[in-house]
């Protein structure tokens, strides 16, 4: 989505053109700074398992696997970390294979949402859902069902069967491809656990990612939950958030949602920057999008108005 902008008149052209360059050097300090938290992380979960001192550094290693295999990967699909588009996908490759998402089929998938963002009908992540409950929101929270919902994406992927109105059939069969050489790689895995007799994968990898799950959806809700139902209305329907220098390292800068929306060919590094331009700007349309509380105080806000029944909360 290099060119694709939701609203030019918001910022000028030579601003924009300088907020959009992409930094080598910066995209692998960020890169290089969560690969050094992940192993520093495994090192602590070796020396200290068995005892409850391990508990948070095993939660620490799943938040950092999601700040790279989420937000990394979110930000290597705009292209936007490196300069040359092959690192881009090759690292992104890995951030996708991580948390069980192919980042072709990631791209694809992502790029529709943000062309039809709260198009309850041509956005891929409100296709087929209905409004929040209390309790689907709460399991949503706990995230227990997102191995079992990705296993089921890939199994379906691999074996052809395409039904995702958003995908062609042409475009459709390489990502077919790509599911498979990923559940082949699992499998290898596996075998080789198995063989070996270990149980690294599990207490490095996807343990402290499942566990950490939580810290993801919890995210996820300040994206756009509860957020007006406006199609294509980036500063109604998207909510950029209060959040700090840990939490903004660890998710690449993320919490600036809507000027990322507005502008997704800006990388990661230079959001902080754009957010400072627009809301300088004193342009009348960014008055619509206040900057919300913390993600956790949204979070408890979203599951409040579940509560009084509000069904305008219910959007997701």
């Amino acid at each position: 989505m290099e060119g694709w902008i939701a609203r030019s008149d918001l910022i000028e052209p030579r601003a924009l053109k300088e907020l959009s360059r992409r930094s080598d050097i910066l995209g692998a300090l960020q890169l290089v700074s969560q690969y050094i938290a992940l192993a520093l992380g495994g090192f602590a979960i070796d020396a200290l398992w068995g005892s409850w001192w391990c508990v948070p550094v095993f939660l620490f290693q799943g938040a950092i696997l999601w700040g790279y295999g989420y937000a990394g990967q979110h930000e290597l699909l705009h292209r936007t970390v490196f300069t040359a588009r092959r690192a881009n996908d090759w690292v992104g490759y890995l951030a996708g294979f991580v948390r069980f998402f192919p980042t072709d089929y990631s791209r694809a998938w992502h790029f529709v949402h943000h062309r039809n963002t709260k198009d309850p009908d041509k956005d891929s992540e409100l296709i087929g859902t209905t409004p929040l409950t209390v309790g689907s929101y709460l399991l949503f929270l706990s995230g227990a069902d997102y191995l079992w919902w990705r296993c089921l994406i890939l199994l379906r992927c691999a074996a052809g069967r395409r039904t995702e109105p958003y995908f062609s059939d042409a475009e459709f069969r390489s990502l077919a491809v790509e599911a498979r050489v990923h559940l082949a790689l699992y499998a290898l895995i596996l075998a080789v656990s198995v063989w070996f007799g270990t149980w690294a994968a599990l207490q490095y990898w996807i343990g402290p990612l499942l566990a950490a799950t939580p810290f993801y959806r919890l995210y996820l809700v300040a994206e756009h939950y509860g957020r007006p139902q406006v199609p294509n209305d980036i500063l109604r329907n998207t909510r950029t958030t209060r959040a700090g220098p840990i939490l903004r390292w660890l998710m690449w800068n993320m919490p600036y949602h809507t000027e990322h929306h507005l502008f997704p060919g800006v990388p990661f590094h230079r959001l902080s920057a754009l957010s400072r331009t627009l809301r300088a700007s004193g342009h009348p349309a960014m008055a619509a999008n206040e900057i919300g509380a913390g993600h956790l105080s949204i979070a408890w806000m979203m599951l409040r108005g579940l509560l009084r029944g509000d069904r305008a909360i219910a959007y997701r």
